[in-house]
């Protein structure tokens, strides 16, 4: 990838003389600064100030959402937004409950969840088509790894053991032939908190997110050996797509902001379709600060380890519904009782007519 941004022309040239892949670049410049200026908003938002709760904002995992801020697409749809970091899924669910947050970027299964609760959450896009997980063992606490049977007694890692991480890890372990319990989990505050609780020798293992992960594998801290940012694994161990971070908002926001939801997916979808073409100059240009990222090489690694698993249109289907409810009824029977609910927690309307605005 690098190397086709230092590439050089070999040839001499006159001054005044363009080459074609000048051109093309200035051409793609001067489309994209026209789109912000010809694309606004079908209608105003009846809302136009958002706040958006979620987990940690230096995950991979938010980037589209993030990027949808950062290039001026939530600008272009009349939005203002708010982000908010949660580090309990708990507390997230709270804010959506009590309305303190307007939208939760969090994993559909979720919005099953609080289904299950009896408040009715509905899934505006998909922005993720995997739980964009990854196992890392310590090659120094763990080297003789060889599968999940070794992780029995051992510390495991997580963000949040009552959160979607520990959900799909346990589920993997059943799977298995492991229950959870069998394991020590240990929560983290941040990626920071688990890179130096790895590094330390408090963790055998640890369950997260990206760039954290690519930088641990890159220092050869882990070795990777459960990739959920992969479709081809995910699919192995659930039997289909398993969706990660979804756009969750109430009923109520729904009926009541109908524009304000249609101008959110708007900006996401757009977000979504540039990831999907982004070379590594954009990438770069998009790059933030973070505490476990040592250089803009491994975050151009780390980007190339995610970018399968973000959502190619922010469709949320059927089967990758089906999908959360197996991985929700695996762990508690009782949920089975949602599979009549599973319609009701998704509007994909909002997605088609972004689709069809932004042709994706």
């Amino acid at each position: 990838m690098l190397k086709s941004m230092s590439k050089q022309d070999s040839h001499e040239r006159c001054p005044l003389s363009v080459s074609r892949r000048h051109w093309v670049t200035g051409c793609s410049l001067l489309a994209a600064s026209l789109s912000m200026a010809t694309w606004p908003a079908m209608g105003a938002p009846e809302k136009p100030r958002l706040s958006v709760v979620l987990d940690d904002r230096s995950s991979l995992t938010h980037w589209p959402v993030l990027l949808a801020e950062q290039l001026g697409f939530f600008k272009a749809e009349g939005l203002t937004i708010d982000f908010v970091e949660q580090s309990s899924e708990v507390n997230a669910m709270s804010a959506l409950i009590n309305g303190s947050a307007d939208i939760l970027c969090a994993p559909y299964d979720i919005a099953l969840l609080l289904k299950h609760k009896g408040f009715d959450a509905v899934a505006l896009a998909q922005v993720a088509r995997t739980p964009q997980w990854a196992l890392g063992i310590s090659n120094k606490h763990l080297p003789y790894y060889t599968s999940f049977a070794d992780l029995q007694g051992k510390r495991v890692g997580v963000m949040d053991t009552e959160g979607s991480a520990q959900r799909c890890l346990s589920a993997t372990l059943l799977r298995s032939g492991i229950k959870p319990s069998q394991i020590n989990w240990v929560n983290l505050s941040s990626a920071l908190h688990g890179m130096v609780a790895l590094r330390s020798g408090s963790l055998d293992a640890l369950f997260a997110s990206d760039p954290l992960m690519t930088a641990l594998e890159k220092k050869d801290d882990v070795s990777i050996f459960s990739n959920f940012r992969t479709l081809k694994y995910t699919q192995r161990v659930f039997g289909g797509i398993l969706p990660g971070n979804s756009l969750l908002v109430s009923q109520a926001m729904v009926k009541q902001h109908p524009q304000t939801c249609q101008s959110l997916v708007n900006a996401v979808v757009r977000a979504l379709k540039w990831v999907r073409t982004a070379g590594p100059s954009d990438v770069l240009r998009t790059m933030v600060d973070s505490a476990v990222l040592p250089d803009r090489l491994v975050y151009l690694n780390a980007i190339d380890n995610m970018r399968e698993s973000y959502s190619l249109d922010g469709w949320l289907s059927p089967e990758a519904q089906q999908s959360s409810l197996r991985m929700l009824v695996l762990l508690d029977p009782a949920m089975n009782t949602l599979s009549t609910s599973l319609p009701s927690t998704v509007r994909n309307d909002f997605v088609r007519l972004a689709k069809q605005r932004f042709h994706v």
